[in-house]
């Protein structure tokens, strides 16, 4: 039977077929590590992301899915949930199931380099996606972070907005850093009003967004605009305008980096600057398929955002 399974001679086509129905209806699969590591070749890869609710990330797996599955390769999805050792925990798991190579979005810019060198210097093919480790020498493809924040400044200042908050990520995340940086250098070169206290780390979450968005807005002194750094912060920051009864344009201005279809729901719609996640997953899939069958050097990416203007900024005179 097990020649059957496996695909190996010895066995009549109609004996093969009969086996493999009757596996089907016994809801039998075979165990893929196995077959792979008899074979020398496992096809699995393992995937590491920080948050598996985000839509942002189910969008760069289907694009990684779009490229593997068709040439027979399997994905080992892990969550870090942005914890460091959570994350180490899952990389020495997928090495331990012999995975032919990892696509990783990291929690922290630095925070387990020395296991990732290891990946490196061990020759598992690495790719990173979204984040990167700097100053390790593998392949990426990232959005550039700067540049979109940067978009989003100028438009809010041009708007007639001369102060800004910002509800970031968390300060440890190379996102986070990137994006931060881009915003203060912006503001900077423009001359906008950035207050410490009008800066709040928003962890990166929807909970942790809708506290600092509370905070924010309950201050005497705020902004007349704000940018929140991602996706589903936007959904935090929002719950607490309805709570507190704030308007958007009216009170305060908002804009925001990555975009969602409740961007488009809400009243007012929110201007952002939108990844191109899917996009992102293909690339980072192809660079591991290179990696893979020609053993190619390290590749680098930087997409582009793209800004989609809506209703949720408003012109000051």
């Amino acid at each position: 039977m097990s020649r059957a399974l496996n695909g190996k001679p010895g066995v009549s086509e109609e004996l093969r077929n009969r086996i493999l129905e009757f596996a089907r209806m016994k809801g039998y699969s075979p165990d893929l590590a196995a077959v792979g590591l008899r074979k020398g070749k496992t096809k699995i890869i393992g995937v590491l992301i920080p948050d598996v609710s985000n839509p942002f990330f189910a969008q760069i797996l289907r694009g990684m899915e779009r490229v593997f599955y068709p040439l027979g390769y399997h994905l080992l999805l892990c969550s870090t949930d942005e914890n460091t050792e959570k994350e180490e925990e899952n990389l020495r798991t997928l090495l331990s199931q012999r995975v032919e190579g990892i696509l990783a979005a990291p929690t922290d810019s630095g925070g387990n380099r020395s296991i990732y060198k290891k990946i490196v210097d061990s020759n598992v093919p690495l790719v990173f996606f979204d984040r990167i480790v700097p100053n390790l020498e593998t392949s990426y493809v990232i959005t550039d972070n700067e540049g979109g924040v940067a978009e989003l400044v100028r438009y809010v200042y041009e708007k007639g907005h001369r102060s800004l908050g910002v509800i970031t990520l968390r300060s440890r995340s190379y996102t986070g850093k990137m994006r931060l940086s881009g915003i203060l250098k912006c503001c900077d070169e423009l001359g906008m009003l950035v207050k410490e206290e009008w800066i709040l780390d928003g962890h990166s979450t929807q909970e942790g967004a809708y506290q600092a968005a509370k905070k924010l807005f309950q201050l005497e002194d705020k902004p007349t605009s704000l940018i929140v750094c991602n996706n589903l912060m936007m959904l935090g920051v929002m719950k607490a305008v309805k709570e507190l009864n704030v308007k958007v344009p009216e009170d305060i201005s908002v804009v925001s980096f990555d975009d969602s279809y409740w961007n488009e729901i809400f009243d007012p719609p929110i201007t952002c600057v939108a990844q191109e996640p899917e996009q992102m997953g293909l690339i980072a899939a192809t660079m591991m398929m290179d990696l893979l069958m020609h053993g190619s050097r390290p590749a680098k990416t930087v997409l582009k955002a793209h800004f989609i203007e809506r209703a949720s900024v408003k012109q000051i005179k």
